[in-house]
């Protein structure tokens, strides 16, 4: 009993190492791009059914990570990465975490990301209109050029929290959380709820398993999902081209219908560019104007973007 009292007492007394919530901090941020690229899968097998899921991927990933997080926050006093780490969330002046931190975790663990992530979209937009000779106005001009800047001021402000709390001059690793004035810690010991010998007699309630196998299986999932991360990694892109090549898929009826023309202006191609989610080659002038107002594939309605043309070199080309 001394044992266990004084192990407990030293988790609590000792910080998370700078290894712990650096990584705590990488999980987190894995969650979107790991998720989506699950998402691009399906939505490339599937269009038809998955499209919408990766046309709104932010939105329906808002209301996920909310539900994920809200939970975590509320109930294990963490995100789902720093419990995933065996971390807790704890007040600097009260040693605890209350409702007005939950909120405020929650609203800069989801909303915050959320936000960012399509101001960004928008200064792209911007900054692609201006580059192309549209016009648009001083304010979003000086805002593509002032963000940036933001962005790499606060990575700096980041970089000498983790200095810092290396060097034990700051209670807490991230500017985010020394302004909820909060800190990291490890979770206490919780003894197990259920035993096998429970289970086996029937003495545990289907819903407590049910909930304690959930919380398992998103646990897992985080560690499923840095694998998918490195897997996707470009320096593991290598890799891939030793798989065998299959079979190109089988022609369509528009293929025959648009062969040697653009689907758009039903003219030769001036500048022939392929779309990599269809195939379907178009003008280039055709597609990209396509694409800035509606962003999927025109013959196939697939899901794609600017990012996804490949120009065609013909016989004739210079």
């Amino acid at each position: 009993m001394a044992a266990k009292g004084a192990h407990i007492t030293q988790n609590i007394e000792a910080r998370p190492s700078i290894f712990e919530v650096v990584a705590a901090d990488s999980l987190n941020a894995t969650f979107y791009p790991a998720l989506k690229r699950v998402a691009n899968f399906l939505a490339s097998i599937k269009p038809v059914a998955f499209g919408p899921l990766l046309r709104y991927y932010d939105e329906v990933f808002l209301v996920f990570n909310w539900a994920v997080q809200s939970y975590y926050l509320r109930y294990k006093g963490g995100s789902l990465s720093e419990v995933f780490y065996g971390l807790t969330r704890t007040s600097l002046r009260t040693n605890r975490f209350d409702q007005n931190g939950q909120r405020w975790s929650l609203a800069l663990l989801v909303v915050a990301p959320y936000l960012y992530r399509k101001l960004e979209a928008k200064i792209t937009q911007w900054k692609e209109d201006y580059e192309n000779g549209r016009v648009i106005s001083p304010e979003k001009v000086r805002l593509t050029q002032i963000v940036p800047y933001l962005k790499a001021c606060f990575e700096c402000v980041r970089l000498v929290h983790y200095v810092s709390y290396l060097a034990g001059a700051v209670p807490t690793h991230s500017p985010v959380l020394r302004a909820l004035n909060l800190s990291l810690t490890y979770q206490q010991e919780e003894e197990q709820s259920w035993t096998f010998q429970e289970l086996l007699s029937g003495r545990v309630e289907p819903a407590k398993l049910l909930s304690s196998a959930l919380l398992r299986s998103l646990e897992l999932s985080a560690f499923f999902l840095q694998f998918i991360e490195w897997w996707q990694n470009e320096a593991n892109m290598g890799d891939l081209a030793k798989l065998p090549t299959p079979d190109a898929p089988p022609g369509d009826l528009n293929g025959e219908k648009y062969r040697g023309k653009c689907p758009l202006c039903l003219q030769r191609w001036e500048i022939a560019t392929a779309v990599s989610v269809s195939g379907y080659v178009y003008c280039y002038r055709c597609i990209v104007a396509h694409l800035q107002k509606e962003s999927k594939c025109p013959v196939t309605g697939y899901p794609a973007s600017i990012g996804d043309l490949i120009r065609v070199f013909e016989g004739d080309d210079d």
